[in-house]
């Protein structure tokens, strides 16, 4: 690297850590306000030591061996630490059924990084110069019978690494999808909270470990890393940046849902299984619903919550929710919005108001949310579907050639 290169990854390295560090204080700081942010603050902290090892080779020029050999070991164990902290934060936000679990459950996800600390103990109990051979020389070459296979470990422990974050990666986009799920289970609006910056900063974190492996295998085989030291601190800075952004910023309205979530903990855990509901009583509670839409329209209020719908119809939110389900097919979130979109298609065919003033007037709280569920319930968005009403049309078109918003 030029000289100015160099300079600028050590600058990159050094922003990266502190930002690390300094999220995780912050995090830390806010712990009591914002229970989550207790996990967030292990996370950041995990991922600052996950970069010591760069840390100390772009900030220091002579370093003892003992020194730069514990650096790199501590920072391949913060590694296998960042996903399950990751999930751990991830069901702290969302609030899911069974959250950490007992000790016991929480402890298996640490079997792995237990089992990576325990290889990297052995290795720094090893001398110096046997040290140096494991990094560098072939397994033969290790003096002391029976270690041999340490120097397959690195490898292998490097392979469990990217399993690993595959696995938590998967995991953690089907416990966000599982959230949205669950929302619209509770919620007729759910812009905003649905985590959907989880999924993608999950799958940016996969890529970034997938790339940084695979760059490792074509050095091993003797081929130039497809990535390079420099682009590789952009990625990593860019990844902390993201999650710090995103992470710590103010969410209200994500706290009052998972505060309304954590009040229906009991409805959810047992679901319906002792439930009483009979086929009269079910069909009456479906009238009240009804009634509650076509007459009282509730669903213009943007923030209606099945809670507000069940005080509203005095029936319990338990049987509302398996009346919903069984009776109606239909989860909450469909259910209103249905509505919603019932009394905004004559509005949408008139053409006397923009389609956001309808969204607006019908419950919506946003124009992407009313075209998603305009598009569910008719196959078309308001657009299409006025000009349509129109005849205007081409035969055969799947969009308008006139018509306005």
């Amino acid at each position: 690297m030029t000289f100015d290169a160099e300079n600028l990854q050590i600058t990159t390295v050094a922003v990266t850590f502190a930002f690390a560090v300094l999220a995780a204080m912050v995090s830390w700081s806010q712990r009591w306000s914002v229970p989550s942010r207790a996990t967030l603050a292990m996370f950041f902290a995990a991922f600052a030591l996950s970069e010591l090892d760069s840390v100390s080779v772009a900030l220091t020029l002579e370093m003892p061996q003992v020194a730069r050999d514990t650096a790199e070991l501590v920072s391949f164990i913060a590694n296998f630490c960042l996903m399950p902290l990751f999930l751990f934060y991830v069901r702290d936000l969302t609030d899911l059924p069974g959250h950490f679990g007992d000790g016991a459950t929480i402890a298996r996800h640490f079997v792995l990084p237990g089992a990576v600390a325990g290889f990297s103990a052995v290795v720094m109990a090893l001398p110096e110069v046997t040290r140096e051979i494991w990094y560098s020389g072939a397994a033969s070459d290790i003096p002391l019978p029976g270690l041999g296979f340490l120097h397959y470990g690195f490898t292998l422990l490097t392979i469990a690494l990217v399993l690993q974050w595959a696995v938590y990666v998967i995991w953690i986009v089907r416990t966000q999808a599982q959230h949205i799920a669950h929302l619209k289970q509770h919620f007729a609006s759910t812009e905003g909270l649905e985590l959907r910056w989880v999924a993608v900063l999950a799958v940016a974190m996969g890529s970034y470990i997938a790339q940084t492996m695979l760059g490792e295998i074509l050095i091993l085989m003797g081929g130039p890393d497809p990535v390079g030291p420099l682009l590789d601190s952009f990625l990593v800075l860019i990844v902390v940046a993201a999650l710090a952004l995103w992470g710590l910023r103010p969410s209200p309205e994500l706290d009052h849902v998972t505060q309304a979530l954590s009040d229906t903990k009991e409805h959810r855990g047992k679901k319906y299984e002792k439930s009483a509901l009979g086929v009269n009583q079910s069909q009456r509670i479906a009238r009240k619903l009804v009634h509650a839409m076509q007459e009282d329209r509730l669903y213009r209020d943007p923030n209606l919550t099945l809670n507000n719908l069940s005080a509203h119809v005095g029936v319990s939110l338990n049987y509302v929710s398996q009346t919903l389900n069984e009776s109606l097919g239909q989860t909450f979130f469909e259910f209103v919005n249905n509505w919603r979109v019932k009394e905004a298609i004559p509005l949408v065919e008139a053409g006397e108001t923009t389609v956001l003033a309808i969204a607006y007037e019908v419950g919506f709280n946003s124009r992407s949310s009313f075209y998603s569920a305009f598009k569910r319930s008719t196959g078309m968005t308001p657009t299409a579907y006025k000009a349509e009403a129109r005849g205007l049309t081409r035969p055969g078109a799947a969009e308008p050639i006139a018509g306005g918003h």
